[in-house]
């Protein structure tokens, strides 16, 4: 008859890291800057009057 005791005691392994997580949050952080560095231009940049020549497919 086997007893609570005489069982090995349970532990919980922590798993490992990924080798490529800190890539992958290094890329996904680039990725976030490139987006607010254009995003900033864009809405920073002055308005610009199209010229008649480009309104002409907008006409046909």
């Amino acid at each position: 008859m086997q007893t609570y005791s005489a069982l090995p005691p349970i532990t919980i392994d922590r798993p490992q890291p990924h080798p490529l997580r800190a890539v992958f949050v290094t890329v996904i952080a680039l990725k976030l800057v490139v987006c607010a560095f254009l995003l900033a231009n864009a809405s920073l940049a002055p308005p610009v009057a199209a010229d008649t020549r480009y309104m002409v497919a907008a006409d046909e």
